[in-house]
């Protein structure tokens, strides 16, 4: 059975999905940036897009039953959303470099700008799984 698009809310797991559209996104348009970039720029941005999914994905897997995988599996969130803003200063780094040769730039206006609507969800969406969090197992066990 369907859900009305208008009565359709947020998953309680979208924020994996979103870090998972940041991964292949960055994974896409890492591969269109001029290979002199790889070395420097793209490697790093494609590890911390990585490292967001790895963490959001293994904060998801831990199930608290006392105070201290409560702690892990805010430790783990606390990583994705440092990773994440990173990942914005890189691509900030990245964005800088390729405007001062224009010729590189062709294409990348649409990429840059997915790039920061994805960020500034997933964002979002970390901060509302860590409220929740917060709020869910305050009266676990220590």
């Amino acid at each position: 059975m369907s859900v009305y698009k208008s009565k359709r809310g947020e998953s309680s797991i979208q924020f994996i999905e979103v870090a998972r559209k940041i991964e292949c996104h960055t994974l896409e348009q890492c591969l269109k940036v001029p290979k002199r970039y790889t070395f420097l720029l793209t490697t790093r941005v494609m590890s911390l897009a990585s490292d967001v999914y790895d963490h959001v994905v293994s904060a998801n897997s831990i199930y608290p039953t006392n105070q201290h995988e409560a702690q892990t599996r805010r430790d783990h969130l606390i990583d994705a959303n440092a990773a994440l803003q990173s990942l914005d200063r890189q691509l900030g780094l990245l964005a800088g470099v390729l405007r001062k040769n224009p010729e590189n730039f062709k294409g990348f206006e649409s990429a840059f700008m997915t790039w920061g609507e994805l960020i500034n969800e997933e964002a979002k969406l970390i901060s509302g799984i860590r409220r929740s969090d917060r709020a869910r197992y305050k009266d676990l066990p220590d």
